[in-house]
């Protein structure tokens, strides 16, 4: 996939973002109306499917912008830090693998004579690791990757492991879950409010070249 211009990079974020809001509003509606003898089984569907949105749009969003970012073909010495990392990721781990002075003389003299070459940002399925995991730790992994900005979800870590995480695990181990509607309606708007911000932040990071050193 090639995503040539931020245009259609924002409007690929905007689509995708879209159908998740639509399918979280259908759950937390179903919820806030649902009969007592139903409302377990739907707080439990509702939470695997709140988390697999929240994971599957941070995931899809960063991969999106990747792609994007490799797509403009800039030289390394143009690349902000995170993008020049991901450029020379395949020399980065030879020389953190091998005790070869010869490797590590290779490497340097490879960085100081090539950064007016063309950048290769190779973007794979593994380029964006979730580990289907996306606690705390993770989400900062993801966006320090693609260069955004993460400290205002410090304080979220909590919200995002002991809440979101936790219940989602919760039920795949087949424990029971304790939560109410109030509690998941509260968690939802959470959750959509972060996925909004992140999509916000790709966005403007896109319009305004952050990629560039």
């Amino acid at each position: 996939m090639k995503i040539k211009t931020k245009e259609v990079l924002i409007d690929l974020l905007n689509e995708d973002l879209a159908w998740r809001k639509k399918e979280l509003t259908n759950l937390r509606n179903n919820i806030r109306t649902s009969p007592e003898k139903r409302l377990p089984t739907n707080l439990r569907a509702g939470t695997v499917l709140l988390y697999a949105h929240w994971e599957g749009f941070i995931k899809k969003a960063a991969e999106s912008y990747l792609i994007y970012v490799s797509g403009k073909r800039l030289r390394l010495n143009e690349l902000s830090g995170c993008f020049l990392a991901l450029a020379v990721k395949q020399k980065m781990d030879e020389f953190e693998t091998t005790l070869k002075s010869t490797k590590h003389s290779k490497f340097l003299t490879f960085i100081l004579g090539s950064l007016n070459e063309r950048a290769n940002i190779v973007v794979t399925a593994n380029s964006i690791r979730t580990y289907s995991n996306l606690n705390f730790s993770n989400l900062i992994e993801v966006l320090t990757t693609i260069g955004i900005d993460c400290r205002s979800f410090e304080l979220k870590k909590q919200l995002i492991d002991s809440q979101l995480l936790n219940y989602r695990n919760n039920i795949a181990h087949g424990q029971v879950l304790d939560l109410d509607k109030e509690e998941f309606d509260r968690i939802h708007s959470e959750v959509t409010n972060m996925i909004n911000e992140i999509n916000n932040r790709i966005q403007n990071a896109a319009v305004k070249e952050e990629y560039k050193s």
